[in-house]
């Protein structure tokens, strides 16, 4: 799992490497990508790439990897998770091509066609750079910014959006800072419907079409609060020794408490032994 000061420091090595782009060329680092059962760590069905789709099976102590199908390009088929196989449908590998999410505003995102994958979208000046990312055996969680959830959970298994009309739009599932718009684009000479993911200003969410301030009154610990973060982290409370505010990849803050006999060491950053 990528912590909040992992991803901290990638998008210090982005700004590092922006400087050196020309245009609005696309920067692409894919890093803990997966293409073998042993990585993956999970039974079922999957993409070990865009043409192959495999079967994982655990034996024993060892995950084996049994490619079952492999798919034609020249037919217009690609290897497509949520179809379970060979597919025509619109995914991660359909159209494939470098650099594929579009950034139209900066922070983390999650794939919207592979739970997976996820982005980090940046700007150089006015150009987009995004680095694109693999969880590996893990899935990208929206809510946290990081590779928390299993291969199993719902974000893997059901799509979490739907294009039916152009300029549909919704927040995104598990994270209503974001949203997504469906706009149309024309894909091997046929018009298809893809979400483009944006984001709300900080400590704002999306709702009936528009960003709108959050409602903090009678939220309890465990829910978002208004602190301004600044960077990802810990970051003391100063009404209270025993919460603190974990603020994620995309500056969301959480406001959390320490366990009983515990408080919020500033020193540390961490819940240790004691009273205040």
């Amino acid at each position: 799992m990528l912590s909040s000061s992992v991803l901290a420091q990638l998008a210090l090595l982005v700004v590092c490497l922006i400087n050196s782009c020309i245009g609005s060329q696309i920067l692409s680092v894919t890093q803990f990508q997966t293409s073998t059962c042993a990585d993956r760590q999970s039974p079922g069905i999957f993409c070990s790439d865009c043409n192959t789709v495999a079967v994982c099976v655990k034996i024993g102590n060892s995950w084996e990897t049994y490619w079952v199908e492999s798919c034609s390009q020249t037919a217009g088929l690609y290897c497509n998770e949520f179809d379970g196989g060979c597919s025509d449908s619109l995914g991660s590998c359909n159209p494939t091509r470098e650099g594929g999410f579009e950034c139209n505003t900066p922070g983390v995102f999650p794939d919207p066609y592979n739970c997976r994958l996820y982005h980090m979208c940046f700007l150089n000046g006015n150009n987009p750079v995004a680095i694109h990312m693999d969880c590996g055996g893990a899935a990208f969680s929206p809510a946290t910014g990081d590779c928390s959830l299993t291969l199993n959970d719902t974000v893997c298994l059901t799509p979490q959006f739907t294009c039916n009309v152009l300029g549909q739009m919704d927040a995104w599932p598990g994270n209503n800072n974001i949203y997504y718009i469906c706009a149309a684009e024309m894909v091997n000479e046929v018009r298809v419907l893809r979400p483009r993911l944006y984001r709300c200003p900080a400590n704002q969410m999306f709702q009936n079409g528009q960003c709108v301030q959050r409602d903090w009154s009678n939220m309890p610990p465990g829910t978002m609060v208004p602190h301004e973060c600044q960077r990802p982290g810990l970051f003391v409370d100063p009404s209270h020794c025993r919460y603190y505010y974990s603020c994620n990849a995309d500056l969301v803050p959480t406001h959390l408490l320490c366990p009983e006999g515990t408080y919020f060491n500033a020193n540390t950053l961490s819940c240790v032994l004691g009273f205040c």
